[in-house]
């Protein structure tokens, strides 16, 4: 997706360029408003680079929605997958119970058929020592009385129930036993198997849980520079219609100036004028007293008194050349923003670009005043989140070049935007506001708009 930003730079650098370069005292008012004409239409085209962004940002937030479903889709299957997971895990602790409750039943039928086997094993012995013959005859003949048969042939019967109970009972152990371990061999083989899913599924959680957290990583990235975007395009608007209203300011200022020196001109010129009439009334009085005197004195006198007039024109030529020159500007070179130590200069600093120079407060108690350096009109007057803390960015025009300078990191502002400012004029006082290590002032000069890129920064020490 392409990236971009809109830099108000491009609303103002080349038509400041025009305006400021050149321009002649008779150059109407016309002009100078179609020179402003030309700002404002570049402004133009700059807005409709800032739709144009934020139509891409309107896509970029239509992709974010999709990916939010995706993230949701996700979400909801790793509910499932987590609900399976615990269901498994359910079933195989039941299984593990049935398995260690056959275990135990297993364990009791088997002391039953070690005791059952001791008794056969007793019951063969006893039959092999009568050579496998029993003669229940022979008991029932013993018995001494009809109640004593009776008796004998009752415990025969049962002896011999017992022997048919005991193999009966032995024979369903053994095959309860069989089952039994078939059983458990059973539910071991499904067990082994939920294990198997278990970790299918844990495999496949996690495999979902990377994509997830890839995908929310995706999320917050695009997040971040959708955000990055807009506060880009809102500063740069802020600032695009800042420099606008400065750049009409510094032109009314310039009219102004111009329509100061226009009405000193004239009243120069008034006085000249009225001084060169001054004089030659005073000549031709001059040179009719003179021509009286001739007329009554003797020859020699007219001479000498001829002799006089070149003088007076002599000094009346004099007098036209030291007719006084234009007033300028006084402010053609920068002063200082603030007292103080350089701490830190122009140039690569802890890994990146520093744009300009730190003037430290260096222990000093109270305000510490910071000034404009030229006239100018404050452009931005309040605080910015992006590090700045509050600062003030002042545009100005000297020697027909534009330059913006800023001030950052104020502990306390006086000026607002919009405002004209003298060379010198207090801004605010030092401060330790924003992304700042200690009270001090960072100082940038712009040669041109002033843009987050840079791209017109200069070394401040090259001109204070």
């Amino acid at each position: 997706m392409k990236k971009r930003t809109i830099r108000a730079t491009v609303a103002v650098t080349a038509a400041a360029a025009l305006l400021f370069t050149g321009i002649q005292p008779a150059m109407a008012n016309t002009e100078i408003n179609s020179k402003l004409d030309q700002v404002r239409e570049q402004q133009a085209s700059n807005q409709e680079s800032a739709n144009e962004t934020r139509s891409e940002i309107t896509d970029l937030e239509n992709e974010l929605d999709e990916l939010s479903s995706q993230v949701q889709t996700l979400t909801e299957k790793q509910d499932e997958n987590e609900q399976k997971l615990n269901d498994t895990e359910a079933e195989l602790v039941q299984l593990e119970e049935e398995i260690k409750a056959l275990e135990e039943e297993i364990k009791i039928i088997e002391e039953r058929i070690e005791e059952r086997t001791e008794i056969l094993q007793e019951r063969a012995v006893a039959a092999y020592e009568t050579d496998g013959e029993v003669s229940y005859i022979e008991v029932l003949l013993g018995a001494q009385s009809f109640g004593d048969f009776i008796e004998r042939f009752s415990a025969i019967t049962t002896i011999a129930e017992s022997d048919q109970e005991l193999l009966d009972e032995h024979v369903a152990d053994e095959e309860r036993l069989h089952n039994a371990k078939e059983e458990v061999q059973e539910k071991k083989a499904k067990v082994e198997e939920n294990k198997a899913a278990l970790k299918t599924v844990q495999e496949e959680l996690d495999s979902q849980q990377d994509e997830l957290e890839h995908l929310q990583n995706d999320l917050n990235d695009k997040e971040a520079q959708l955000q990055e975007e807009l506060n880009a395009i809102i500063s740069d608007e802020e600032l695009l219609v800042g420099q606008e209203a400065a750049l009409e300011a510094e032109l009314v200022a310039w009219e102004e100036e111009q329509e100061r020196k226009r009405e000193e001109e004239e009243r120069r010129k008034q006085e000249e004028k009225e001084r060169q009439e001054r004089e030659a009334a005073e000549a031709k009085k001059a040179a009719e007293s003179a021509q009286a005197e001739t007329e009554s004195k003797p020859e020699t006198t007219e001479r000498s008194s001829n002799s006089a007039t070149p003088s007076s024109s002599g000094n009346n030529a004099t007098v036209q050349t030291t007719a006084a020159a234009p007033s300028t500007n006084n402010s053609s070179s920068f002063i200082r923003p603030a007292t103080g130590t350089v701490t830190s200069h122009f140039g690569p600093r802890w890994g990146r670009q520093h744009w300009g120079i730190d003037i430290g407060k260096n222990g000093r108690s109270g305000d510490v005043p910071i000034v404009s350096v030229l006239d100018g009109t404050v452009v931005e007057a309040g605080y910015h989140d992006g590090g700045f803390g509050n600062w003030v960015l002042v545009t100005h025009q000297m020697d027909g070049q534009q330059y913006t300078t800023v001030y950052a990191h104020l502990d306390r502002i006086d000026v607002s935007a919009g405002q004209r400012v003298g060379q010198g004029h207090q801004l605010g006082t030092m401060g330790n506001t924003g992304d700042s290590q200690g009270a001090h002032l960072h100082f940038e000069v712009h040669r041109g708009a002033f843009n987050w890129a840079r791209t017109n920064a200069v070394d401040p020490m090259n001109y204070i």
